[in-house]
């Protein structure tokens, strides 16, 4: 606690400063409590106030111990949500722009993931983490691919992975150009939505013959019964 004199004890000078500490102290104290968030609740209002997006239903957050986060504010944000069914809406350049927290996910005897997607063509598209070395992440969209045997990704994506230094092997596959070769290795941690799978078996292929896409594979999929609702866009992973 600290002690103010009466205002009109104050030079006009001195006067003017102490009202406006004054009137900013309540604005100040709030914006660290955002800074320092000390709850579940707390922490995805600073990361809605640090990433400029709408965070529906925060309502549904109660009395939810903090979370340990890290990585890019997108990945912090799964992981924050990890234990939600959600659902989030990205811009056209993949930017997040709303995410809607529908309910806190049940523990049954079959557990179930729900992935929020999005659809291009007859494909459908899921944001997942990837990292290879259980240091380095990598946020992508990747298309879930039953009918790769593995999952695909770009040789231009093996650095950002922290691969550099990681041994291959070499193995022919087949892709929609043609044969051609693919360095194998396993990914240290996939997520999606939240749920970690770990040592999965990835194929690195020549940019040009992959493009821009990313397959999300049955050597994750597998792992899973795999039901897909074509009018929804949702995608729902069972335990097997």
């Amino acid at each position: 606690m600290f002690f103010i004199p009466a205002l009109k004890t104050l030079n006009p000078r001195l006067r003017a400063l102490t009202l406006s500490l004054l009137i900013l102290s309540p604005f100040t104290s709030q914006a660290e409590e955002l800074k320092n968030p000390t709850d579940l609740f707390e922490q995805l209002l600073s990361i809605q106030a640090q990433m400029n997006i709408k965070i529906i239903g925060l309502e549904r957050i109660q009395n939810e111990e903090k979370i340990k986060t890290r990585g890019s504010l997108s990945q912090q944000t799964e992981q924050l949500l990890a234990s939600f069914n959600h659902i989030v809406s990205r811009n056209n350049k993949g930017e997040i722009e709303r995410i809607v927290i529908i309910n806190k996910k049940q523990k049954s005897e079959v557990e179930s993931i729900v992935l929020p997607t999005h659809q291009q063509g007859n494909h459908f598209i899921v944001s997942v983490d990837l990292s290879g070395n259980g240091e380095t992440w990598q946020t992508v969209d990747m298309v879930i691919d039953t009918g790769a045997d593995l999952v695909v990704l770009p040789e231009s994506m093996i650095a950002s992975l922290g691969l550099t230094h990681q041994t291959f092997t070499q193995q022919n596959m087949q892709t929609a150009n043609g044969t051609t070769k693919a360095k194998i290795t396993h990914l240290n941690t996939v997520k999606i939505a939240g749920e970690s799978l770990e040592q999965v078996q990835v194929a690195f292929i020549a940019d040009a013959l992959l493009g821009t896409n990313k397959l999300l594979g049955m050597s994750a999929l597998s792992r899973y019964q795999i039901n897909i609702d074509d009018k929804s866009q949702l995608v729902t992973l069972i335990k097997r």
